[in-house]
């Protein structure tokens, strides 16, 4: 597959809004069309998992690669003919031209009309609307995400007596594919070899096609019909609408097909019918590639849109992207920096995602030949290889790259299927990923038996693997993450850990993955996990080559990720309530004449949690419980037998209506309490200051320790080992009684605490006086969960940390302030920030030659 270099770009997408106008600022990265219709939007779905068993089938039979490509090429035919057979393909008469001959590039024009008029948005958007209604059935509001294919919503439209408007949106969507997408993606990418037909066959294929030449017996004549566009899966996907809603509509990844084409088709309006929208929310598109691998982009950059009802965007499948909510006033030349993971901009991003429900479409595009009668086909033999009724065209080698590359991923042998596909289409990046991938998970195995020379040549395959992906895709954090991770297997391996110039590279390629992780963490994209995991290693690196300053930077960097971890409220400063919080008194140890403040517990008529607060947190952590069957994806607690437990982040995801109480009490009592109590510490001699920047959550869970459970097991009970906490405050809430004197509730349990074992007046175990009330302390004190011996004991624990102030000095430099030490976080003047850049030297290459 070699694109002239005039076509190629790492992306190309398109707004479509009837001129096309490119961005050339972006190297024609985007363009935007104009039309008299307006959009609708589908996600994309392939025939990939359908489609594994019987490439299962051809695998275990051990037959050639032939035979293998055919089943892909054959179930891709399928597909393209059927998956979406109500939407029209391109039609042949409509290519007048030989393929690969492109429209030059007009200059940028802002986008223009939608290309499906606001009658068709509206009919498609209720149409969804009605659908994911009747699918939920028990009439609760929605709240997540929701998908379904389009097909399907036409045939509920139908079924429910509207089939008169069930065929308008057949019409309309097949008119903007046919007038409006088919055209600009011909005109955009007509250099793409998905087209490929060559002048000296086209003549013969006109006459294939008109039944003019037996060359339609001949498979090559066959390969020289020109491929036509085809939509292969076409979705409508809901999100938003809710507290802690989320701000990306679909995953930040690559897609199947070709081409991918999003189509905004509005929203709901406010959440409320009471309500009117804080502000008017839009969809818009989030794309990887429009991110400066040096840092010298702004976040906003990376968004196309705000997008009109109707407008629709075009990129090539092979770009990372995701739909998001954005507010319908984001101007991205005018943003400011976004120097910090929190920001103004990504408070309103989150704000616009919960104010409303946001509908979008997604239509996958691939190409696809004719299939013509085999004349030579003897239905007295075996069907195989070459003798079929049919002669199927073959996939594009994208999509047999694509295909392939997703079955050989669940399979022992998949380096076999991974090469394959890395032979097929040499310029996809994802083949060199996962072929790396695969070379380091063995590299890390372990299973080498002693030889070390085969587990250092895994890990040079992989390096070689990851720096090509690097090369045709430099905008992936991903494989700048495994490339680092392979370089540092490999300096341990040698044992040249200490190695400067390495640890350099290591440094570079975790900077570097920061970088385009951490873009999308600022805009609420992507959740910022990976982005820590990252930081972390990144700080290592700094500490091995003695950049200590860089490293703290990091570090406080990787902290911030931590703040930002929990989608429930953050301390308002501006309205902070100081009365009616409850009341507390101080848990203390006595050696000698000396008192020191161990930890503190609420006490009086005021609960941090109400009964029914209670009963609401555990009624939605049963229905959890219930689901997940036992299976556990904890964070933290010990996975000893009768321990269980659930994040409330994903709790309150369940539960919109809980998400809204737990932001009340964390405002109302949580965060003041902290204020109040650790300001009093602080004045009387503490060690700690109290936090400047807003509280938040750095997480919080709900555990059940069942002490009947454990006892059965052979062990004391349900417990947890000393520890230490993350974040700055721990508060532990009792979620219901200890055992009283009819036998009711549960036995044993508490909060060890290390601390008071010096003192024996003072009890070591503590609890809360009631349920309701808290047990509250710094995440440094060690201390452990008691063993609950009996019953069920459940507790909501909620780990606190602080978003950290920033401020903005003469120079342009935004500084982080810790006690005793001042970070340059960022410099306005990209060349004064301090950044690890690759020994090659860093480039701000925005395409590829081959």
């Amino acid at each position: 597959m070699h694109l002239p270099s005039s076509a190629i770009s790492l992306f190309f997408a398109s707004v479509i809004t009837s001129s096309i106008a490119f961005a050339p600022q972006k190297n024609n990265l985007a363009f935007v069309h104009q039309s008299n219709n307006a959009a609708v939007e589908t996600l994309p779905e392939t025939g990939v998992a359908a489609e594994s068993s019987s490439i299962s089938d051809a695998a275990s039979k051990e037959l050639s690669y032939a035979a293998i490509l055919k089943v892909i090429d054959e179930n891709h035919y399928r597909d393209a003919t059927q998956a979406c057979s109500y939407l029209p393909a391109e039609t042949y008469p409509a290519i007048t031209q030989p393929n690969g001959q492109s429209i030059p590039p007009q200059t940028y024009q802002p986008p223009g009309t939608p290309i499906l008029s606001a009658e068709t948005v509206s009919l498609l958007r209720s149409s969804a609307r009605s659908y994911f209604d009747a699918k939920r059935g028990d009439g609760s509001r929605a709240f997540g995400l929701e998908v379904a294919n389009l097909g399907d919503i036409l045939s509920h439209l139908s079924q429910h007596q509207h089939e008169a408007e069930s065929d308008d949106l057949i019409h309309s969507l097949g008119n903007a594919l046919t007038q409006d997408v088919y055209p600009s993606v011909r005109s955009g990418w007509g250099n793409h070899d998905a087209f490929t037909t060559t002048k000296s066959n086209f003549e013969d294929a006109e006459e294939a096609r008109n039944g003019e030449s037996t060359a339609a017996d001949n498979y090559d004549t066959l390969k020289s019909i020109p491929p036509v566009l085809a939509v292969t899966s076409a979705t409508v996907v809901a999100g938003g609408g809710y507290p802690g809603a989320k701000v990306a509509m679909t995953s930040l990844e690559r897609d199947a097909g070709i081409f991918v084409v999003h189509i905004d088709i509005g929203n709901d309006g406010p959440v409320n019918d009471d309500d009117s929208l804080e502000q008017d929310v839009r969809g818009a598109i989030y794309l990887e590639s429009l991110v400066n691998g040096d840092g010298s982009s702004e976040a906003a950059d990376s968004i196309i849109g705000p997008l009109l009802p109707g407008q629709a965007v075009v990129h090539r499948s092979t770009e990372r992207s995701a739909a998001m909510v954005v507010p319908s006033d984001l101007d991205v030349k005018k943003e400011g920096r976004m120097n910090s993971l929190d920001s103004p901009l990504r408070r309103r991003i989150l704000k616009a995602a919960e104010s409303t429900r946001q509908y979008s479409l997604r239509l996958v595009l691939t190409t696809r030949g004719e299939a013509v009668q085999n004349k030579q086909y003897n239905p007295a033999e075996a069907v195989s290889v070459d003798n079929s009724e049919f002669i199927i065209p073959e996939a594009p080698s994208a999509e047999r790259a694509y295909r392939l590359r997703n079955f050989a991923r669940f399979r022992n042998d998949k380096v076999r299927y991974l090469t394959l596909a890395g032979l097929l289409d040499v310029d996809d990046h994802e083949n060199h990923f996962w072929l790396g991938f695969d070379h380091l998970s063995r590299a890390n195995s372990g299973d080498y038996g002693g030889d070390l020379t085969q587990q250092l040549s895994d890990l040079n395959r992989a390096i070689f693997h990851f720096e090509k992906s690097t090369k045709l895709y430099p905008n992936d954090p991903r494989v700048y993450y495994q490339l680092a991770t392979a370089l540092g297997a490999k300096m341990r391996l040698e044992g040249s850990r200490d190695s400067s110039v390495q640890n350099y590279e290591v440094a570079a390629y975790l900077e570097k993955s920061a970088i385009f992780e951490g873009n999308a963490v600022k805009l609420g994209v992507n959740d910022m996990q990976d982005l820590a995991m990252c930081l972390s290693g990144l700080a290592e690196s700094c500490c091995k080559l003695g950049e200590f300053d860089k490293s703290l930077e990091v570090i406080d960097r990787w902290a911030e990720c931590g703040s930002i971890r929990s989608s429930l409220a953050i301390e308002n400063t501006h309205h902070s309530k100081m009365t009616g919080i409850p009341q507390y008194e101080w848990i203390q140890a006595t050696n000698g004449d000396k008192r020191r403040k161990v930890a503190a517990k609420t006490v009086g008529d005021v609960p941090v949690l109400t009964d029914d607060d209670i009963s609401l947190l555990r009624s939605a952590a049963d229905r959890l419980f219930e689901q997940s069957n036992g299976a556990q994806t904890s964070r933290y607690t010990m996975q000893y037998v009768g321990n269980s437990e659930l994040h409330l982040d994903d709790i309150c995801a369940s539960d919109p209506v809980l998400k809204v109480r737990m932001d009340e009490v964390l405002q109302n009592k949580v965060y003041p309490l902290m204020r109040v109590a650790f300001t009093e510490e602080a004045s009387s001699g503490g060690i700690e200051t109290v936090p400047k920047g807003s509280l938040c959550v750095y997480d919080s869970i709900f555990v059940r320790y069942n002490g009947d459970t454990a006892v059965a097991a052979g062990r004391v009970g349900a417990s947890q080992p000393l520890h230490q906490d993350g974040g700055i405050y721990s508060v532990n809430i009792a979620l219901n009684s200890h055992k009283d004197e009819d036998g009711n509730g549960f036995s044993g349990g508490g909060t060890f605490f290390e601390g008071l074992t010096d003192d024996e007046a003072m009890s070591s175990i503590q609890r809360p006086v009631a349920p309701g009330h808290a047990v509250f302390h710094h995440t440094t004190t060690r201390h452990a969960g008691a063993p609950t011996t009996s019953g069920i004991r459940d507790i909501l624990v909620i780990f606190l940390t602080a978003r950290r102030p920033r401020r903005c000095n003469a120079d342009g430099e935004y500084v982080a302030k810790r006690e005793g030490h001042e970070t340059t976080v960022y410099s306005k003047t990209t060349a004064e920030r301090p950044a690890y850049c690759f020994p090659q030297n860093c480039t701000k290459q925005r395409s590829f030659q081959l």
